[in-house]
């Protein structure tokens, strides 16, 4: 994706969400879908998700280019009409296998090199996707961890934090560093640093107050906390690589 949207041209994307699509998806249209490209009965009876749906391109003119995951899709394009035409079609299109638009999370944006900021971003699993400028005052696409996802990451973390604390260190300190090795794995993009080091201070802030709630009196200072840091091998969250494009 990232390569496609920093070199291809699309200008005008469609960020869509289905809504309830895992409780209303119409599963005799399943069947039939499944049925055109699965001749065996007996595995198609086996199946319980929708493992591709059909992609119909009428009368575009541009470059567009899809990308899904589940219920949630961006679609990129390269020109306006084609762009208003999708959006326009959106929900009749899905109206017809029995679902619905989630309207609160689907719109219709300019996304272009010519028109960088935060303001012209778009939110996909759990990333904000937007356009900027590198050091060399050239444009290139950037994301960071949504603003709802990192706020729902530090409170799952505090939360487990606080259930655990009361575990010895030998085990709750590798169940910490291995929450923190997941978070880095999914979310160590590039121009993701800042929101990176936000979410560990918040919760290396976390663990230094629970630890220290464990009994009445005060067990770790900062310097006794990052020793236990150092010792069970827990570094700040980083970025993959800096060059690198998703």
């Amino acid at each position: 994706m990232g390569f496609n949207l920093q070199y291809k041209g699309y200008g005008y994307l469609v960020e869509a969400d289905i809504k309830g699509f895992f409780d209303t998806v119409d599963h005799a249209w399943l069947q039939q879908m499944l049925a055109q490209r699965i001749d065996n009965k007996r595995l198609r009876s086996l199946i319980q998700q929708w493992l591709k749906a059909e992609v119909v391109k009428p009368g575009r003119k541009g470059r567009a280019m899809l990308i899904r995951y589940c219920d949630d899709f961006v679609v990129a394009f390269q020109l306006r009409q084609d762009a208003h035409a999708f959006y326009r079609t959106l929900p009749q299109r899905q109206a017809k296998f029995n679902l619905a638009i989630a309207p609160e999370k689907t719109r219709l944006m300019r996304f272009s090199r010519f028109h960088p900021g935060t303001q012209h971003c778009f939110r996909f699993l759990g990333l904000e996707f937007y356009w900027s400028t590198d050091r060399r005052k050239q444009a290139r696409w950037c994301c960071r961890i949504s603003t709802n996802k990192q706020h729902e990451l530090m409170s799952t973390v505090y939360r487990w934090i606080k259930l655990n604390r009361h575990q010895r260190l030998s085990c709750l300190m590798p169940a910490f560093k291995r929450k923190l090795v997941g978070i880095a794995n999914y979310f160590g993009l590039p121009d993701n640093s800042r929101s990176l080091t936000r979410l560990y201070r918040h919760v290396v802030h976390s663990l230094y107050k629970w630890l220290n709630r464990r009994s009445q009196r005060h067990s770790y200072n900062w310097i006794g906390l990052k020793a236990v840091l150092n010792y069970y091998g827990i570094q700040p969250l980083r970025v993959w690589n800096d060059t690198m494009l998703w």
